[in-house]
């Protein structure tokens, strides 16, 4: 009995040694602790689980994966195991057992976001590599058991795109944000997402001689409040506006404290609670998430002053000649004639149409255009 009490003390402690570890990322030395547990009690599962984990996140993924199978025999009902293995899975090019993974971790979940998101993302990642063809089979078994998910609906238009399907899901992009609002900022960090500044800058020099005491600008889809602080820094007696259809995006964005009032709505909706003409609308990586333009840009033609400003970004249609088109990774591209046809139609003049590399999508550049017009 008493070598039992000490045993367990031995345990807890080193359990907490390798947990500190862990937090401090030092999964070396937290796997070391970890299998030191595992010999004294080989089914301790908090140290089976946090060395499979720490296997993970040092990205030694051909050790985590026997450790996750491990795992999963004592719980196997979680879906975050699941999630684990099929990443594990794909970084060793073990494509079908990554993507099996990932539908069983969907199924345990009861069809949670988080996990449909990650199965769009794993999907979309191995037909990159692998072609449409190898993930077929997968995209349709998902998609006829989950067919009224937004998150399931807007994966498989990417792969089977139509002209009919105009804007992406509003429930796919509401999770979307609200799923990774809170590491949103890091993330565009890591892919030079620099169009917030660029828009910026070029909407200051734009505004640089007007006289009036307020700057009314309207931020669509502001997201975590990039534009918006990058806008303030430049053009401090603005007025600030900003919509999105994340509230967990506006919460972060309001930390900033740089917006005046903001609207949560899809961007479509949003005109009739403006209440007001506005001197310069702006939209950073926004159209991104809608193919047909036309009635957004009647709409923000209605809000703007006379001779306000549209300030905005888009990612370039450089796979076909058609106006937009959904890309595998979710996301619209466009055409610049068709953006040109659209400012002219509803009465914009443009005054810059500058192309740039937006930011990154993996390792490769996202070609887009910064675009300036004037209402006339």
């Amino acid at each position: 009995m008493l070598s039992l009490w000490f045993k367990s003390k031995k345990i807890s402690a080193i359990l907490k040694i390798a947990n500190e570890l862990y937090r401090q990322k030092r999964f070396d030395s937290a796997i070391k602790c970890y299998r030191r547990i595992l010999k004294i009690d080989p089914t301790h599962f908090a140290a089976q689980a946090n060395l499979a984990t720490a296997f993970f996140e040092c990205e030694n993924f051909v050790d985590s994966i026997p450790e996750l199978k491990q795992v999963i025999k004592i719980d196997s009902i979680n879906p975050w195991w699941y999630n684990y293995l099929s990443q594990a899975y794909q970084k060793t090019g073990d494509y079908t057992l990554a993507l099996d993974a990932g539908l069983q971790a969907v199924i345990l979940s009861n069809g949670d976001d988080n996990h449909h998101l990650n199965m769009a993302y794993t999907i979309y990642e191995i037909s990159d590599v692998k072609g449409v063809d190898f993930i077929d089979p997968y995209l349709q078994k998902w998609s006829e058991k989950y067919p009224d998910n937004a998150v399931v609906k807007q994966c498989y238009k990417s792969f089977y795109f139509d002209k009919n399907f105009t804007r992406s899901e509003p429930g796919y992009v509401e999770k979307l944000f609200d799923v990774f609002a809170a590491d949103f900022d890091e993330v565009l960090s890591a892919l030079e997402y620099d169009s917030p500044s660029i828009l910026a800058q070029k909407i200051a020099q734009f505004c640089s001689d007007q006289k009036q005491e307020k700057i009314r600008i309207l931020d669509l889809g502001c997201g975590s409040g990039l534009c918006g602080e990058n806008i303030k820094k430049n053009i401090p007696n603005s007025h600030l506006i900003g919509v999105d259809i994340s509230s967990k995006m506006l919460q972060i964005a309001a930390l900033k404290k740089v917006y005046n009032k903001f609207i949560k709505s899809d961007i479509t909706n949003c005109f009739d609670d403006i209440n007001c003409c506005v001197d310069v609308v702006v939209a950073s990586d926004v159209f991104t998430y809608f193919g047909d333009l036309d009635s957004l840009f009647k709409s923000i033609n209605d809000t703007l002053s006379d001779d306000g400003v549209f300030a905005f970004t888009i990612s370039s249609n450089n796979v076909n000649n058609e106006d937009y088109f959904l890309m595998p990774s979710s996301r619209f591209v466009h055409n610049i004639k068709y953006i040109e046809k659209v400012l002219k139609k509803h009465q914009f003049s443009i005054i810059e149409n500058e192309e740039k590399i937006l930011r990154k999508e993996g390792e490769k550049d996202v070609i887009g255009r910064v675009i300036l017009a004037v209402k006339s």
